[in-house]
């Protein structure tokens, strides 16, 4: 693809270095963006945590730690069959730049089968490119990939993508349904990326999804490391349509075989504006603990 061939070779080439560096979830952004499908409208400012919102902030961080787990995967088998042990987010964009390329060829046609490439375990991954070859999209259908520990994720849905060369960007927009370790997750999720032709590349992640209790939240600078028999190690920043932006931490490894899907077990720390805290205990998957200020209340789902 003659518009975008050279600046997608250097992404691909300046994010690989990422790699080496751990790149996890940040980089140079506005502020929180919205994703495809589902879109976050609510509050941005930093939370303030106490007894009156604790709740309410520990029920959505637990749908946002199962969005991160099954993103990460999603974005993990993207990029097969570069491993690192660091959170494979930021790595997503390295093979779908792959992808792309594979459609440079001058005597390419405007729709490419990328089954072969992308869906090792079965379905299909078909990718167009509007008229200009500039943007495009990979739809899967039924697309199996297989991870890095052993399991099947299966797709249906679209990533959409666009290059500018005028302002050297390209964006990313993954619009799918994820099956995953026995879950079925919708998966809105952007990236975001800048300088993408030289060295100093900067991206930025973010996720908007609907949470067990109807409400819409995001969460972006996600990490995930662990798997699903020791559980999952979760961090990152946590969006409340209501009370606002605050970060979560893993005490414990979370565990999902509920069939909500919220954790069996394992236990989370929120932290907000001035210090303040609270941690949220899952104790099965009908009850989890929240405290605050050395006080914990039994919820039920």
């Amino acid at each position: 693809m003659k518009h975008l061939s050279v600046s997608l070779l250097s992404l691909l080439l300046s994010l690989l270095l990422l790699q080496g560096c751990g790149g996890g979830g940040g980089g140079d952004s506005d502020g929180p963006n919205s994703s495809g499908g589902t879109t976050y409208t609510g509050s941005t400012a930093e939370a303030t945590i106490d007894a009156s919102n604790a709740k309410d902030l520990a029920t959505g961080a637990a749908s946002g730690t199962q969005q991160a787990v099954v993103s990460d995967a999603l974005s993990e088998v993207a990029m097969r069959p570069q491993e690192t042990p660091t959170s494979k987010l930021m790595d997503v964009a390295p093979r779908i730049a792959q992808w792309i390329d594979r459609l440079r060829s001058p005597n390419a046609a405007k729709t490419t089968d990328l089954t072969a490439e992308i869906c090792d375990a079965g379905g299909r991954a078909i990718a167009d490119t509007n008229e200009a070859e500039t943007e495009g999209s990979i739809t899967f259908t039924n697309c199996a990939l297989s991870d890095m520990e052993g399991g099947t994720l299966v797709a249906n849905g679209s990533v959409t993508f666009s290059a500018n060369t005028g302002t050297d960007s390209l964006r990313m927009v993954f619009n799918v349904t994820v099956t995953y370790i026995g879950d079925s997750q919708a998966i809105n999720l952007t990236l975001a990326c800048s300088n993408i032709s030289s060295a100093s590349v900067a991206c930025s992640m973010t996720s908007d999804f609907t949470g067990i209790d109807g409400r819409v939240y995001r969460v972006e600078d996600l990490s995930v490391s662990g798997n699903e028999f020791s559980g999952f190690y979760v961090s990152m920043t946590f969006y409340d349509p209501d009370h606002g932006r605050g970060d979560v931490t893993t005490s414990q490894p979370l565990t999902y075989d509920c069939a909500e899907a919220v954790p069996g077990s394992g236990m989370l720390t929120l932290s907000g504006g001035s210090g303040t805290f609270a941690t949220a205990s899952f104790d099965n998957c009908s009850a989890y603990t929240v405290t605050v200020d050395g006080v914990g209340i039994t919820y039920n789902w």
